[in-house]
This record gives C-alpha cells, structure tokens and sequence, in this order.
C-alpha cells in the first residue's frame, strides 16, 4: 500500500517503521530536515521537507494516490486539518493523532435525558477513519493493570470472547516446570513464551523459566484462573503515587481518583502543579524532582501499593521507576515511547513497563491489512503479535482439519470464534467459512499467515 506520514518526530517515525518492514512504500513528511535524515538513514522511505497540512506539499507527497495518510504531528489542529486536506485530494483512509480528550470523543455533554450523554466529537464528524490517543490509551491500560495482576493491557477480541493476556512467570508452581505438568485450564492455549534474547512458540514438553512472560489465549472466565498459576499474590491497590503531571500522569490521576484510590502526584513544573491541583479533587499534588530518592521516600513511595513514572521523557521513567524499585516500591511502573526502552526496562526490574505507541499501533496497522485482518495487538515489546482473521469462502485453511494444515513457523493458533461461541484448536479442528481465528505470532509471519484466510 502507499502510506504518508505526516511527523517524523518519535511517535511518526515509529509507525513509519513498523509499516517500511511490512513491506508497505511510505513516505514521511516533516518540517524538521534533521528528523527526515535521520528516518532516511534508518529506514526505506521517500521524504519531503514542509508541513503536512499544506495542499502542496500533499500534493508532491501524491496524497491523491495514497490508501492510507496518517497525521502524527505534535499539534492536533494540524493533524486534523492535514487528514481533510488528504481526504479531499483523494486519500482512501485518514488517520490523525489527537491529544486533547475533546477532540478524540471523551468530552461529553448532557443528551437529550439525563441518562443518554452523547460525543460532541468523533472521528466521523471529520470524515476522518481514526482518531489515536496514544496518552490516553496508556493512562486506561495502567489503571486495568493497577487493579490486575497482570503485566500488559487486556486484549480482547471476538468483541470480548476471547482475552490474550501476557503473563510473567513468577509462582513456584510454575517455575522450572513443563507446559504439560501445569494443571492448566481447558479454555486457553500458550501461544508465545518471550525471554530475554529469544520468543519460543512452545511444545508441551516446554519448561517455564523464572521471570519468562507467557502470551496466553483463553476465555475471560478461564483467564482468571490462569493468571493463579503465575503471579503469587491478588494487586491491592489504595495508595499510589505518580512522578509526572503531564497527559498522561494527569489523566491517570483522574482516573485513579474515580476509583476511590489514594492518589499523590509529583510534578517539577511549578505552574503546571497549580494547573493539575486545581483539576483534581482528592489527589495531593507535591512540585518536586522526580530523581531525588529522598523526596520519593519522604512523600511515601516505600510504602505506596504502586508507584508510576509517566514524565515526557523516557530516560527518565526508567530511572525514576527504577530508584522507586530499589527504595521499596510493591510495584513500579515505567511510561516509554520508544519501544527498544521496554525490553530495557524490564530487564533493569521495573514490573511494568507501558508503551503509548505500541498501545496504538494496532488500530493503525489494520487499516493497511488483508480484509481477512480483524484486529491486531502488539505484545511483548511488539516482539509478538495477537491478531483476529475471519476465515473466507475460498480460505486455504478451510475444510480441512488442523494437524493436516502446514502453519508458517512462528504460529500459534488460539481460539475459534463460531457462532458466538468459542473453542480452543485441536488436531482435528476443522475451521469453516465465516469463523474468526485468534492467533499469537511473529510480525514476519503475517503475510503467510494471512494468505490461509483470504
């Protein structure tokens, strides 16, 4: 497919790169001449100097021949405005990066009752195909994984039939034994297991090592009684502290608050404290130096249930989670953009590390996929992918049983999806026309993948 990029800062080279290995012809628009050589150096893509909302410009980048345009800009006017412009000069989808809540649909105002709120603004007001909010992607995923004990987002597919959760490996009851030994629930399959240098799509003769993180697939009743098997103990969430006041840190601590949690910010920016205090309800609000370890431990960190660093800057969330680790936090999490800073990140031993961009990412890489591609997310630092594919009349997997069928290495199929109801593969499963299939897999293995189900 043809792809236009508009912002070649962090956020728009990430996706530029994501889409470049996919084999998809881009080309990445941006103001900054330094930030187009610097996605020239790395990545196979034609660049164009000047602004993504300029008709000419679009009109250089060929918009009017373009299946996909995507605005990752840091300006959300921009990108709104670049995403009408490329629709009108003949873009097939649009997608525009937004900030501010009130664009991307979370303002509400009363409806016509009391009890039937409506968006002021959705993404079709626009003609746009997709609004991202990466901030507030990451602030709703950290709150499930706060109340959770889980290490990642849930991902969810047959409209919530099916969970992929990835879970570390933790529990003595699961450490130093194989996959066959664990009295695992019959509803769930192990799709991926992700170590340190290597992702292993297991046999059942598998053994699962401390601190592994297992991408399992399972019903949601089924889930709950998997995640016994690795973790050792229920979350307890009452009191957690927050260094960062920013989208993210600030949309958390809406959230958190919500739910009745003991919440206490720390922000450096003096004027931005009196902004975010004057916001929030319950929250205590503290201006402060996130790296100072004695400021954390005065304002609690030790004895907080959770501790998260979601400043602007990605050095220094692992940091910050990081000294909060050594100083005593029960759990730490980090906030990074740049998805090369996860694998850090857990490997230093910040519990959780959450990406906005990867969170994001899917919905996107949709978009320039097969009819037959559902929906996509991305695990494990983007090391592994959950993807939904609805089998077709003319489907190579069709009709014939399962242990008959050679899958791409790299492969794990998860659930069956047929008539609202799901079934987990066996041998001599047999997929049939119209069935969704949720499978775990490498990113390289998608194409082949794909191709069974068209």
């Amino acid at each position: 497919m043809n792809v236009i990029v508009a912002g070649a800062g962090v956020g728009g080279y990430h996706i530029a790169s994501m889409l470049t290995r996919e084999g998809h012809s881009v080309v990445v628009i941006d103001q900054s001449e330094s930030a187009l050589e610097n996605a020239r150096r790395h990545l196979d893509v034609m660049t164009i100097v000047g602004s993504g909302s300029n008709p000419r410009v679009l009109r250089d980048a060929d918009a009017s021949e373009a299946d996909l345009f995507i605005a990752f800009t840091a300006s959300d006017e921009a990108n709104i405005v670049a995403c009408l412009l490329a629709k009108a000069l003949g873009a097939k989808r649009t997608v525009a990066r937004v900030r501010n809540p009130e664009y991307s649909g979370y303002l509400v105002t009363a409806g016509r009752s009391p009890i039937a709120p409506r968006r002021v603004v959705t993404p079709q007001t626009f003609g746009i195909s997709l609004f991202v909010n990466p901030d507030i992607m990451a602030a709703e995923a950290i709150v499930g994984i706060l109340f959770e004990p889980y290490t990642a987002p849930k991902e969810e597919f047959g409209e919530g039939r099916v969970e992929v959760r990835e879970l570390k490996v933790e529990s003595d009851a699961v450490v130093d034994k194989p996959l066959h030994g664990i009295p695992l629930p019959t509803k769930c399959v192990i799709g991926a297991i992700v170590r340190r240098t290597e992702t292993v799509f297991p046999a059942d003769d598998e053994v699962l090592h401390k601190d592994d993180r297992v991408v399992a697939v399972s019903s949601p009743d089924a889930m709950d009684e998997l995640e016994a098997f690795f973790h050792e103990k229920e979350p307890h969430v009452r009191s957690i502290v927050i260094v960062g006041g920013q989208r993210v840190g600030f949309r958390l601590a809406q959230l958190l608050e919500k739910r009745g949690v003991w919440v206490k910010l720390i922000e450096r920016d003096p004027s931005r404290c009196h902004e975010v205090a004057a916001q929030l309800t319950r929250a205590t609000v503290v201006q402060g130096d996130g790296t100072d370890t004695q400021l954390l431990a005065d304002e609690g960190v030790p004895s907080s249930d959770a501790f998260i660093a979601a400043t602007e800057d990605d050095q220094h969330n692992v940091l910050i989670a990081l000294l909060a680790k050594t100083i005593g936090a029960e759990r730490s999490l980090a906030l990074v953009e740049r998805a090369e800073y996860v694998t850090l990140a857990e490997t230093v031993g910040i519990d959780v590390v959450v990406s906005p961009l990867i969170l994001a990412s899917g919905g996107i890489v949709r978009l320039v996929r097969s009819p037959a591609v559902v929906a996509v997310a991305f695990l494990a630092a983007a090391r592994v992918e959950a993807i939904e594919l609805a089998a077709s009349e003319t489907a190579r997997i069709v009709g014939r049983p399962l242990g008959e069928i050679e899958l791409p290495k790299g492969v794990a199929l998860g659930a069956i999806i047929r008539d609202q109801k799901v079934s987990f593969p066996e041998a001599q499963s047999v997929i049939q026309a119209g069935d969704h299939v949720v499978a775990v897999c490498l990113s390289s293995t998608v194409p082949g993948l794909v191709k069974l189900f068209e």
